[in-house]
């Protein structure tokens, strides 16, 4: 009776660990917190503010702090000419900011994530999406705010690069090796030995920058 007993608690224990493991979400920005950042402008003014990058979208979001620090979106992006967090520096792209990893060679990362609505349980273990469609909603009317962005699930973090001048588009280790494939089997060697992760942006500079040292 007591191993019957002990066992339905394991079985227990089990259930509600997966439900708590469940529970947990991945956030959709690239920072755990607003960070201090100065943005600089097209008409050389510079602005100071905390912002963090929403990586659904790549767009900044921003704590408005002259208005009850309410999270806004940061608007008309073709206005500004970079941001500066620390010694990181972003640039505002048509589909979202990038990173400047390097400057030579010239390498950019741009943080992406998949994402779906959050979901409510509609049965023992279940979740529907339908009935929560509405639970995230942007005011586009100028700089946006935001209601909870948190309310979106995030499926999986990726990332993407740009490499050169034309910024060729990156998605896969197969994709980069075949940007280098004059070089392929000595970058496969590299990578194996140097245990490069494709989602590491410094491992991928440090590939990218080994690469171009060998034409």
């Amino acid at each position: 009776m007591k191993k019957l007993l002990f066992a339905l608690c394991m079985i227990c224990s089990t259930i509600l660990s997966t439900w708590a493991q469940e529970e947990e979400s991945i956030s959709p920005f690239l920072f755990g917190e607003y960070k201090e950042a100065i943005v600089f402008m097209k008409d050389m003014s510079r602005v100071r503010g905390k912002l963090n990058l929403y990586r659904p979208t790549g767009e900044f979001y921003f704590i408005d702090e002259q208005d009850k620090n309410k999270i806004k979106i940061l608007s008309q992006p073709e206005e500004v000419t970079m941001i500066r967090f620390g010694n990181r520096i972003f640039l505002p792209l048509e589909k979202g900011a990038v990173e400047v990893l390097s400057s030579e060679p010239l390498l950019y990362v741009q943080y992406k994530a998949s994402i779906q609505d959050k979901g409510k349980k509609v049965g023992f273990g279940g979740t529907s999406s339908l009935v929560n469609v509405k639970s995230y909603s942007l005011n586009r009317s100028g700089t946006g705010v935001v209601s909870d962005p948190l309310e979106l699930v995030v499926g999986h973090l990726y990332n993407v690069y740009y490499i050169g001048k034309k910024k060729k588009e990156i998605n896969s280790m197969k994709q980069l090796l075949k940007y280098y494939s004059k070089h392929k089997e000595t970058l496969e060697k590299y990578i194996e030995e140097n245990d490069i992760k494709f989602e590491n942006g410094p491992q991928i500079m440090q590939l990218v920058q080994y690469a171009h040292s060998l034409k």
